[in-house]
């Protein structure tokens, strides 16, 4: 197939005028401006379009949709926690596969192609056939009351997995945060995505309610936890890390934390609607830059923030609101090539070169505009989504 559009969007600073993509089945063979139909070639024409790679978001919470607007924003971290915990058994499994599904499809819709949503009740995934976007499955261990068996868990999670082989979906592994996984729990959690090639995620360093808790053993998160609850060092979680792990937040990293995070390549993924629903003070974004540590950004959840369609452009905007000297052209990336390459698939998702995956999104802005601030500050639905080469128009009313 042959898509003829207005525009192609190769780089942020290279845009192709006309665009034009030769995709076969689901890769991307070609990526130009001066590409001719073959004999017998399918046509797709998409006037007044602009291409671009479909975003990846490597930090959300699909299966909470449905707690939005339960919680004011603003909270102390250790009283948010509070009422989700109080929220979460109301939730259950077929509400948590519904909102899966809407949520997904409100991501892709806003241009997101690729998601790697926590998982933290594999109850939802009963009757689940497929998902607009491709999606990474990140199973949530904590063992605060007892042995979670991650291995079991995931030999369980491959399985299921190995029956739907055209949805597109793959698995990870996510200990949830310090305080709810104990260290040797981190440990086999990073022995099994070492073993079995899986991105590793983590709640790591987001309120300063744990970043006392740590520091002092106390504070009003410790009044959440069991009795038994030792926190050990925070030091062997951290150095149990695998590589490229993605570091959820980081909003209060101690500064002997950063050495260790750049010696194992790990990769930041900022939710900054949720910070900013959080009133948390300015994230630390030039340490990471001191310390050569990439920073992607993430929706989180709908429990947490007001981006209920999980859309990267919101996140984008929120983040150039507070950091202005970052122009669109730089946040990009932070949505494509790098997550990309976080997820070990440089070439292949994020990005529209020849044997690249066919994750496109067709947007209808100004093509002679300056393509990345005119798609990130668009709040209209994207025209036409490609994941995998199977396409979809968002319903018009």
């Amino acid at each position: 197939m042959l898509i003829l559009a207005d525009a192609l969007v190769s780089a942020p600073d290279r845009v192709l005028r006309p665009g034009r993509l030769r995709v076969s089945g689901r890769r991307i063979l070609e990526a130009g401006a001066n590409l001719r139909p073959k004999n017998g070639e399918e046509i797709l024409e998409l006037p007044g379009i602009t291409l671009a790679a479909g975003f990846l978001n490597l930090h959300a919470h699909l299966e909470l949709a449905p707690l939005h607007g339960k919680i004011p924003p603003a909270l102390p971290f250790a009283g948010w926690l509070r009422q989700i915990l109080s929220l979460l058994p109301g939730l259950h499994s077929t509400a948590r596969t519904a909102s899966i599904l809407e949520s997904s499809r409100k991501a892709a819709e806003t241009g997101t192609t690729t998601v790697l949503t926590i998982l933290s009740d594999p109850a939802a995934l009963a009757g689940l056939a497929g998902t607009l976007p491709r999606i990474w499955w990140a199973l949530e261990f904590m063992d605060l009351h007892g042995d979670p068996g991650p291995a079991r868990q995931m030999e369980r999670l491959a399985a299921w997995l190995s029956r739907h082989p055209g949805a597109d979906w793959k698995a990870a592994l996510s200990p949830h945060a310090p305080y709810s996984a104990s260290p040797g729990l981190y440990r086999e959690c990073a022995r099994l995505a070492s073993e079995l090639h899986l991105p590793f995620t983590t709640h790591w360093a987001e309120s300063p309610e744990e970043e006392e808790l740590f520091r002092s053993g106390g504070g009003p998160l410790r009044q959440l936890l069991p009795q038994s609850w030792a926190h050990g060092k925070l030091s062997e979680r951290l150095e149990s890390m695998p590589p490229a792990s993605l570091v959820a937040h980081g909003n209060h990293l101690a500064e002997t934390d950063f050495p260790i995070l750049s010696a194992r390549d790990c990769v930041a993924v900022h939710c900054p609607t949720s910070h900013a629903w959080f009133g948390r003070q300015p994230f630390p974004l030039q340490r990471f830059r001191q310390h050569r540590l990439p920073v992607v950004l993430g929706t989180d959840s709908p429990a947490s923030s007001d981006n209920r369609c999980f859309d990267l452009r919101l996140e984008a905007r929120t983040f150039h609101q507070t950091h202005p000297q970052v122009p669109y052209a730089e946040i990009w990336p932070m949505l494509t090539t790098l997550p990309a390459k976080a997820l070990g698939q440089e070439g292949i998702l994020g990005s529209l070169q020849p044997g690249a995956e066919a994750d496109w999104v067709g947007w209808k802005v100004d093509p002679s505009a300056d393509p990345a601030a005119a798609i990130l500050t668009s709040t209209d639905p994207a025209e036409i989504i490609s994941v995998a080469g199977r396409l979809h128009r968002p319903e018009r009313i």
